[in-house]
């Protein structure tokens, strides 16, 4: 009779063990994107794909997570909302994408939260950079969503800081895109002039795709603002600059202006000498994780890296430290491993969430002196 039990309680131990095995997931772990891979952005979206498909492939080529290999599938959403939500609607569909990755326009990003809050798959942020994504994450009530580049509001209370500190913050006009990334420039503005006694000269908005900037740039040289905070993206960024350009100028420029995307004729001429921007991003910093990483997405695409590359390289790998410690690589686990992430920054720092799912990386100051980008300082978000 022992005997029998004996082979009974083996014999289902080895089925129960091998149905467990059996159910064990084998094949790679896929992560779903939704980025600009056509369109007006189309730019950034590739440095988007790029600083994610070297993460990627670095990990890969250290036994990926949990012993399976990552993919990432990339979903074209054009920088347009409707085109995001259809995309990741599909996506969800599927169920089986352990994570959501970036939107990178923040109009986008806005209209994804509410389907992975609703399909309980993680979503994290690498390049949107409204402050609402943040304000309504974590503690703000959706706990799927989780930011690592700063709002626009921290890097612009960082710069403002640094403005006052020289007595520049007095008289600034704001121009920007009327999306969900000029207005968070000019509520950021605001608020951060607002700490200070300070408030913005005036305020402008325009719509992407405009072709003539001229009747708003005049109005803003009648003005005569010490700085004008501008905030726009790609071809109107370049559009607005080199009409400005061509109405002479005579203000420097602030916010989050581009400095890498600027033109180079009008960069050595000078002409944007005192300038003053702020952004989560420079390649010239000098830790030797930066150094490495500029180095490998250089030989690996023959071009340096840029802002949106960084912010995609270094997300993907929170996310990829997120699934290893996951255990299974569930969208409920990796969601779990996201909130407690301690992850060295290549830029030196210890990034950790706060309660509205939100990372406070360092925030770089430039200036343009003599017609060349000059880093100044680096200040907490």
């Amino acid at each position: 009779m022992l005997n029998m039990r004996v082979t009974i309680t083996a014999t289902a131990f080895a089925v129960l063990a091998s149905t467990v095995f059996a159910q064990a997931p084998t094949g790679p772990i896929i992560i779903g994107a939704s980025t600009p891979l056509t369109g007006g952005v189309a730019h950034f979206g590739q440095h988007a794909r790029w600083g994610a498909e070297l993460a990627i492939a670095e990990a890969n080529a250290k036994g990926g997570a949990l012993g399976r290999k990552i993919e990432i599938d990339f979903q074209d959403n054009r920088c347009n909302p409707a085109e995001a939500v259809k995309s990741v609607t599909q996506m969800l569909a599927e169920k089986k994408y352990a994570a959501i990755f970036d939107g990178l326009c923040s109009s986008a990003a806005l209209a994804i939260m509410p389907l992975v809050e609703r399909a309980g798959v993680p979503f994290i942020v690498a390049n949107a950079s409204a402050t609402s994504i943040a304000e309504k994450s974590g503690v703000g009530g959706n706990k799927w969503t989780f930011k690592v580049n700063p709002t626009d509001a921290s890097m612009l209370d960082a710069l403002v800081g640094w403005l006052d500190k020289d007595g520049k913050a007095g008289n600034i006009a704001f121009l920007g895109e009327d999306t969900d990334f000029g207005r968070a420039g000019s509520s950021g503005l605001e608020a951060a002039l607002k700490k200070r006694n300070q408030k913005l000269a005036m305020a402008d908005y325009f719509q992407k795709g405009t072709a003539d900037f001229t009747p708003v740039l005049t109005k803003i040289k009648a003005k005569k603002p010490a700085l004008l905070a501008l905030f726009t993206i790609d071809a109107d960024f370049q559009n607005s600059l080199r009409q400005w350009y061509g109405l002479g100028g005579g203000i420097p420029l602030t916010g989050r202006v581009l400095v890498d995307q600027v033109p180079k004729e009008i960069m050595a001429s000078g002409f944007l000498d005192g300038t003053t921007s702020v952004q989560p991003y420079d390649p010239s910093v000098d830790t030797p994780a930066n150094k490495a990483f500029v180095e490998a997405f250089t030989k690996k695409y023959n071009i340096a890296p840029m802002l949106v590359s960084f912010e995609s390289y270094e997300t993907i790998n929170i996310l990829i430290d997120a699934i290893r410690r996951s255990g299974n690589a569930s969208p409920a686990a990796i969601r779990d491993a996201l909130a407690t992430t301690r992850y060295q920054s290549i830029l030196g720092t210890v990034l950790e969430f706060d309660a509205n799912n939100l990372i406070h990386n360092n925030a770089i100051i430039f200036t343009i002196t003599g017609g060349k980008v000059v880093i100044v300082g680096m200040s907490k978000t």
